[in-house]
């Protein structure tokens, strides 16, 4: 069994893509919104949860939660979304949680600190991509085009996905301080 780093856990992370199209766009930020409620803050809910951290898990929900608002906000503005395709991106982060997803469970019963260690510190590296990189150009392309209201949108994801990282580097913080308990096994 090899040790999980958290670059293979980072590839289990689906950047949103930019597309000339305004719907494409919007159909990759939603295909990544819900990919992130769906499936990856669930497992890493499930990672901390396992490890015997339920307060932790319980932050990595209700992230999800909002990651799946996010979807919702811009669905408002292109009713004819529906469900979008799944993207290669996204695919792709798919099959890598897959893969290392046996291989934590038993990285967890060795070392469950490490394990939830890297799940935030991931957590904090896809938010902090989201709110300095990715969707302050999706706003900036919406406000490009004169789409105010959509460039509002973006901008409170933004504002969210800066709010997450916050909540996750303080939950490092507190976990390498020892300040937050493990539950009783």
């Amino acid at each position: 069994m090899s040790e999980i780093t958290e670059e293979m856990i980072f590839q289990c992370f689906a950047a949103a893509q930019s597309s000339p199209d305004a719907v494409r766009t919007a159909e990759s930020f939603v295909d990544v919104e819900e990919y992130e409620n769906q499936i990856m803050y669930p497992e890493f809910a499930r990672w901390a949860k396992s490890a015997g951290y339920p307060q932790l898990a319980t932050l990595f929900m209700k992230v999800a939660g909002e990651e799946k608002l996010h979807a919702v906000w811009l669905r408002e503005l292109y009713e004819d979304i529906g469900v979008p395709e799944r993207g290669e991106d996204t695919q792709r982060a798919v099959d890598a949680l897959t893969t290392i997803q046996a291989n934590c469970d038993a990285l967890i019963a060795m070392n469950p600190d490490g394990v939830v260690e890297k799940a935030l510190r991931v957590a904090i590296s896809v938010e902090e991509r989201e709110y300095r990189d990715i969707y302050p150009r999706f706003r900036d392309q919406a406000q490009a085009r004169g789409d105010l209201r959509e460039a509002e949108v973006y901008q409170r994801v933004v504002d969210s996905e800066a709010q997450h990282a916050d909540w996750f580097r303080a939950a490092l913080a507190d976990f390498e301080a020892g300040r937050v308990a493990a539950a009783a096994h």
